[in-house]
């Protein structure tokens, strides 16, 4: 078979192919990425220390490897670095190449339990999606859902805003 023609198929494949992403609302995410990578708080995930260490220097002009910056002033520095500090801290759009690639479903994260059998119809699966850490199947319920309620009210309208104007896309998704 010739290049060209296994190209052809290949296209042909991802044309018809059935695609979908999980994502998270993106404040949501923000809390939890905090919990998890920057915060003294213990998870089930890897701290991303290097980068906590660097929030506190810049933000508060202190270098010292045994600070954790605040809830805040991680929001601040996303804010000052337009949501690229981290991989990890990235629009979620721009990691899914969104609007160049095409999803035919998009399914939050917090909701993966209950949209699981949607999924499964179209793949022909009865595996399950990777769903939230948190065992609360009620989103509601879930511990940075509830926390980015609580912190997010402590949060200056102006850093609300910033924040809102970086992840907007990831909003409307």
């Amino acid at each position: 078979m010739t290049y060209v023609r296994q190209f052809e198929l290949n296209v042909t494949a991802m044309e018809t192919a059935f695609s979908f992403t999980v994502l998270r609302n993106p404040w949501t995410r923000m809390v939890s990425g905090y919990r998890d990578k920057l915060s003294d708080e213990v998870t089930q995930g890897h701290d991303i220390r290097h980068l906590g260490i660097k929030i506190v220097k810049q933000i508060r002009g202190i270098d010292d490897a045994t600070l954790y910056p605040t809830f805040e002033e991680f929001l601040r520095y996303l804010v000052e670095h337009n949501g690229t500090a981290n991989p990890h801290f990235l629009p979620q759009h721009k990691i899914l190449c969104i609007p160049q690639a095409r999803y035919d479903l998009i399914v939050p994260l917090e909701y993966s339990t209950v949209m699981n059998k949607d999924v499964w119809t179209h793949i022909n699966t009865s595996v399950n999606l990777l769903g939230s850490y948190d065992s609360a199947s009620d989103p509601r319920l879930q511990t940075s859902a509830i926390r980015a309620k609580e912190w997010f009210s402590e949060i200056s309208q102006d850093i609300i805003d910033k924040l809102y104007d970086i992840y907007k896309v990831d909003f409307a998704l």
